[in-house]
């Protein structure tokens, strides 16, 4: 079989590299077997073991599935706590600032735009028989509704590392300021 120009993801990683992978990337509850199956490993003792330890060291969740099978899950109080870390590593408190006031201007300028005050008035606009919409209109706000929902989990973030600036700061002495002052936080 010709081999095509596309090197596998997963070709120079171990088994358990693969369980990692997969394991700290999930959106959603998975069983073993998923997860083994999915990082293309063989053995399930393998993968089971690589996701225990992932559980020991706080990286994922494990729980009771319904079907009464161990369930793996991603820790997203840690995934949020790392991104603020990030965030405050990468960034100086003034970007942080700009930041949300750019994000702000972007919300601002969608609620001038559709003539509403929140992003709950926007999706009402949608169902609106009365608005009269065609299939693009209501395609470009629901377009608009995910990105605002995303400006606004962001915004969120951002004004956590805000607020725990200084505190995180005085943890690292050392630090010597953001390592890249050119990143754009709202993309």
């Amino acid at each position: 079989m010709p081999e095509s120009g596309l090197t596998s993801w997963s070709h120079d990683l171990s088994a358990r590299e693969r369980v990692r992978k997969i394991a700290t990337t999930l959106t959603q509850p998975r069983s073993v077997e998923w997860i083994r199956d999915q990082a293309q490993v063989s053995s399930w003792q393998t993968a089971k073991d690589e996701l225990e330890m992932l559980v020991e060291f706080g990286q994922i969740h494990a729980f009771e599935g319904d079907d009464g099978h161990t369930k793996y899950a991603p820790n997203y109080q840690r995934r949020y706590l790392t991104a603020v870390t990030e965030l405050i590593n990468d960034h100086t408190r003034e970007e942080l600032r700009e930041e949300v006031a750019a994000i702000q201007t972007a919300i601002d300028e969608w609620k001038a735009e559709y003539g509403v005050g929140s992003r709950s008035e926007l999706e009402a606009t949608i169902a609106d028989a009365d608005a009269d919409l065609d299939g693009e209109s209501i395609r470009e706000r629901n377009r608009v509704l995910r990105e605002w929902e995303r400006y606004a989990d962001n915004k969120r973030l951002v004004a956590h590392a805000l607020e725990l600036y200084d505190d995180a700061r005085s943890l690292s002495p050392e630090w010597d300021g953001p390592s890249n002052t050119s990143v754009s936080l709202s993309q």
